[in-house]
């Protein structure tokens, strides 16, 4: 595969993976027990459905009960796709928004790590288009520039301080 103008540009989806996939499996998790009330109704209902068969003396082998049986398959059936299509959709959803979460908030934290070890020089942030807060990159630069001017005052009272010491 060319490095050079690839077709199919890599992306890394997972930014911040502990942030992340922690988002992702509380949506999942949400959605879990959101289908296992469900499926628990259902059984409750069908087997209070059972009883109401018994009350009325109906013999096992009657057609209501093979009725009651089938209804019991669909539903269950039914009830296993939705919970399927919808987990995979929260994960795809979660990873989408988890990484337009975490992108922005990854990016300024090394920025600043790099600015704090001297590895990168200040200057204004700015984060890819489409991000979630996009307001932080305004914040992280006003501050920027605010830390530029107090150490450009500090370095022009430091020069005039030695200035005055040398005369």
């Amino acid at each position: 595969m060319k490095k050079d103008g690839q077709l199919f540009k890599r992306r890394q989806y997972l930014i911040n993976p502990g942030f992340q996939l922690r988002f992702m499996l509380y949506w999942a998790g949400f959605i879990l027990i959101g289908f296992a009330v469900m499926y628990l109704s259902n059984y409750l209902y069908f087997d209070s459905v059972y009883q109401m068969g018994y009350e009325l003396d109906l013999d096992e082998s009657h057609p209501y009960f093979a009725f009651i049986d089938q209804q019991k398959v669909i539903l269950r059936n039914i009830y296993l796709a939705l919970s399927a299509i919808s987990f995979t959709v929260v994960m795809v959803a979660g990873l989408f928004l988890s990484h337009k979460i975490a992108g922005p908030i990854y990016r300024i934290e090394r920025y600043m790590e790099g600015v704090a070890n001297g590895h990168e020089k200040p200057a204004p942030v700015h984060l890819r288009q489409g991000d979630f807060f996009p307001e932080i990159e305004g914040i992280v630069n006003h501050t920027i520039k605010h830390y530029e001017d107090i150490l450009k005052r500090l370095e022009s009272q430091k020069a005039e301080i030695l200035r005055n010491k040398d005369a």
